[in-house]
């Protein structure tokens, strides 16, 4: 017998099929041959990566393969000094990386933690308490309110037993049990009859029937799923890695043409392919992933004082390249707090004994700071205090005397009190014990048309996805009247509106994807904008089951709810929209999120409201749980992009500058404009602050009003590649200048006129960072002061530069000289020549505003 469907068998057939008697349980003898056949029940995880395979990995990449080759080739031509600078950037770049992201794979740790160590069990006819880890199928098991469920198991026997399941099934109220036998096809979600693993007794009391332990439960599923999931490349590390290929092939052209160059002026061919060789390493930008980890560092700081805190590096810049949001319902987009949404009394004149009731046939308690009971009953505790009533008051006045609890057989709750009987529950049981209405006349017999009218009422309040409870008072439980109803609901966060508009905006599809009833996610839905602005399809995780991969990729943009999903839904749509090019960030926050967290570009868990196993699963944890961060995260990543693509726009232009010039120098028959050290001073040190300062550059003005990047795209496009090469001349014609402004200046000494040029190439750099941006400074001169950072860094690379020129240590290595006011006169001039063409050609694409 299959009992992977428990559901749809009689417990009784379980029990024979298990060979137990419900009366006695197992003997000892039988518990230890199970053991022996089915193993102990717990949770198998695999080992997680020791720390040292965490540390290589950050040098595992192309941009690090190609400094490593540079620094080796430095070495083998007895630059050692040069190997050993790009050496110690690859090492902190490195260091960085790890630091930042220094944990250990705990997810499937988590899901073993969750398994409750004890558990009350009958053997041989004896209650005994023992490890949970020993537990085997056809174990009895006792539970009450308060205990963690310690396995699968099938109900058959329950007093009002009520179980929270919202970290398996995402279901937002406790889930009332049943020991009725259900459809073979139930969702995990509608499987009442059945007990999970992990989740908690809320109320009541039961005994169940283990079916499976260890990694043959729900969550054991879930585990075996989270080992198969492994992380691709992030969009921004497939983006260097090709930006890395790039300026490999880039370095062997420079290489291949100043050696050939070379040789054509009749030049040794030694020192000529030494030549080559230098200055193609040369040509290698040394600061770029320093630049680039950091600025994804700084990101992770900027995210955490916004309550988005970063485990993964990055996944900061993936989550601007974002897509598609799946986001859960429950707790993100909702408040995960019930609230009495309308309360339609059957007449005004029983308003108040309407709100009376409600307080009265009601077991929570509200407390200064906390609540007990039911999240429904607490919801309408709260709604008769914001009208005025007494709680303590008004219980005081009726205490309780005898009560029926809510039961899912009878589905109502009743108590009677000195003065009469209080009755709630579902509106269809309340609306037929109901032998009186109140009407504008009084009270009047109860008539099936008035019935009628009131269930219209309901089903419509069903629509606009709240939980309806009827109310009924009488003199005995035989002559109840009818008063009214209370629609109840997890109301929606105030700012999720605006931020699922900012999403659209910004060319994101946003897809609800909850274990939720479907009308609930619907409405929701509907409310918050994401059903009508966004897609218009809404599905049931059993109709998303029979749809094929590539049609669940073709209608993504149209979907915009899938409710009643599973974890193996969640993973289908993550992975079919991945497959059709789309960057997906997915939010969750239970232990039925983490397959597809992990599956995801970007995996989000709620920090306050998630399980350990989602946030472990996670790249990023919400410290507030709100939609409306995840928005503002994606704005931070988008802006990361963008400023780690000025940086290598601007480290680009500077080394190409600096290659354009010794070639230049080199085709004209000059001497060595720029020296090796001259060379490596510049790319590691001048370079690398203002680089580092655009990290911290503001938020383009347009940051979420444009579609995100595609996958493919590159950091440089063709576009981007253009402006390198138009920039790079332009830079080398400002130091080209310089040096005739020298020779006519110190005619016959070239070796001057190389420290003035020398001078000249830090300073055109240091002015040329301003030109990064996308706008001109005439259009908009504040960006100037836009970011304080960055004029510290090209103040400090400036002040730098001005002192090394007067350091006797520096002179000799640098091989320069004190330069004259005149001679800085030349420097400084030579230097603003490219950021005025710069700033020219911006103003003819652009205009002024540009």
């Amino acid at each position: 017998m299959d009992l992977t469907k428990a559901h749809a068998l009689d417990a009784k057939e379980i029990l024979a099929v298990l060979d137990v008697d419900p009366e006695k349980g197992l003997d000892d003898l039988r518990v230890e041959e199970l053991i022996d056949r089915y193993g102990p029940n717990q949770i198998n995880p695999e080992e997680p990566d020791p720390w040292w395979k965490n540390l290589l990995r950050q040098f595992m990449t192309p941009m690090i393969y190609l400094l490593a080759g540079a620094s080796l080739i430095s070495l083998v031509m007895r630059e050692t000094l040069d190997a050993f600078a790009i050496l110690v950037v690859i090492l902190i770049n490195g260091g960085i990386g790890f630091v930042t992201e220094f944990r250990a794979e705990k997810a499937l740790m988590a899901l073993k933690a969750m398994i409750s160590p004890t558990a009350v069990v009958l053997r041989g006819g004896v209650i005994r308490t023992v490890s949970a880890a020993s537990l085997v199928p056809g174990d009895i098991i006792l539970l009450e309110a308060g205990d963690v469920v310690p396995a699968d198991a099938r109900v058959f026997e329950q007093y009002n037993l009520g179980v929270d399941e919202a970290a398996l099934t995402g279901e937002s109220l406790p889930v009332d049990k049943t020991v009725e036998i259900l459809p073979v096809d139930a969702e995990l979600a509608d499987r009442r009859n059945c007990l999970f693993s992990g989740t908690a007794v809320v109320r009541g009391s039961g005994r169940a029937v283990v079916f499976a332990t260890g990694m043959g439960t729900e969550i054991g599923r879930i585990s075996s799923m989270l080992s198969t999931v492994s992380k691709s490349a992030t969009p921004l590390e497939e983006r260097l890695a090709r930006l890395s290929a790039l300026l490999i092939k880039m370095v062997i052209g420079i290489a291949i043409l100043v050696t050939g160059l070379g040789i054509l002026q009749g030049r040794g061919i030694v020192r000529m392919i030494e030549t080559g060789i230098a200055l193609a390493v040369a040509a290698v930008p040394e600061g770029l992933p320093f630049v680039a980890t950091m600025t994804l560092a700084i990101g992770v700081h900027r995210m955490a004082k916004r309550n988005a805190l970063v485990r993964n590096l990055a996944s900061v810049e993936t989550l601007g390249s974002t897509t598609v949001i799946c986001t859960d319902k429950t707790g993100t987009l909702t408040m995960n707090d019930m609230a009495v949404k309308s309360m339609i009394p059957a007449h005004p004149e029983c308003e108040d004994l309407l709100l009376r009731v409600s307080v009265l046939c009601n077991k929570a308690h509200l407390e200064e700071n906390s609540q007990v009971g039911d999240p429904m009953e607490v919801a309408l505790l709260r709604f008769a205090l914001s009208r005025g009533i007494d709680i303590g008051a008004t219980r005081r006045a009726a205490p309780i005397v005898r009560e029926e609890p809510f039961d899912s057989q009878t589905m109502r709750m009743i108590t009677w009190h000195r003065d009469g009987v209080a009755a709630k529950g579902a509106p269809e049981r309340i609306l037929q014990m109901c032998r009186k209405a109140w009407s504008k006349d009084g009270l009047v017999p109860f008539s099936e048309e008035y019935r009628r009218e009131w269930m219209e009422k309901i089903e419509a309040m069903a629509a606009r996805g709240m939980r309806t409870l009827a109310f009924a008072w009488g003199d005995d439980e035989g002559d109840l009247s009818f008063l009214g109803v209370a629609g109840i609901f997890d109301p929606p966060r105030a700012e999720v509106r605006d931020s699922v508009r900012s999403c659209i905006d910004a060319g994101i599809h946003v897809i609800m994807v909850t274990g939720d009833h479907l009308v609930t996610a619907r409405s929701i839905a509907a409310e918050v904008g994401i059903l009508g602005q966004g897609g218009s399809k809404v599905l049931s995780g059993s109709e998303l089951a029979e749809m094929e991969e590539g049609a669940i990729a073709l209608q993504a943009r149209e979907i915009a709810v899938v409710a009643r999903v599973a974890p193996e839904h969640k993973l289908r749509i993550v992975r079919s929209l991945q497959s059709s090019g789309e960057v997906v960030a997915m939010t969750g926050d239970g232990v039925n999120d983490a397959v597809a967290l992990k599956q995801a570009d970007v995996g989000i868990a709620m920090g306050i409201q998630g399980t350990e196993v989602s946030k472990e699963a996670s790249d990023i944890i919400l410290q507030d749980d709100r939609f409306s961060t995840i928005v503002t995260a994606i704005g931070e990543g988008r802006k990361i992009f963008d400023n780690i693509r000025k940086s290598v726009l601007f480290l680009l232009c500077c080394n190409l500058s600096e290659v354009i010039t010794v070639l230049g120098g080199i085709a004209l028959g000059l001497p060595s404009i720029l020296l090796p050290l001259q060379i490596l001073w510049i790319n590691l040190v001048t370079d690398v602050a203002p680089a580092l300062a655009l990290a911290l550059d503001p938020a383009e003005p347009e940051v979420m009003k444009r579609p995100p990047k595609k996958r493919r795209e590159d950091i440089l496009t063709r576009w981007h590649m253009a402006n390198i090469v138009f920039y790079g001349l332009v830079i080398s014609l400002g130091v080209f200048a310089a040096y005739a402004f020298s020779i006519r200046l110190h005619p016959g000494d070239p070796a001057r006129a190389t420290e003035i040029c020398f001078h000249t190439l830090v300073f055109a750099q240091l002015f040329f960072v301003f030109n990064v941006r996308n706008r001109s400074l005439l259009g908009d001169p504040g960006q100037v002061f836009a970011n304080p950072w960055l004029l510290a860094g090209v103040g400090f690379s400036a002040l730098l530069q001005f002192t090394i020129s007067h350091v006797p240590i520096m002179q000799e290595v640098l091989d320069i000289v004190p330069l004259s006011v005149t001679e800085w006169g030349i420097v400084i001039a030579s230097a603003l020549l490219p950021t005025l063409v710069a700033q020219a050609r911006k103003v003819l694409r652009n205009g002024m505003v540009g």
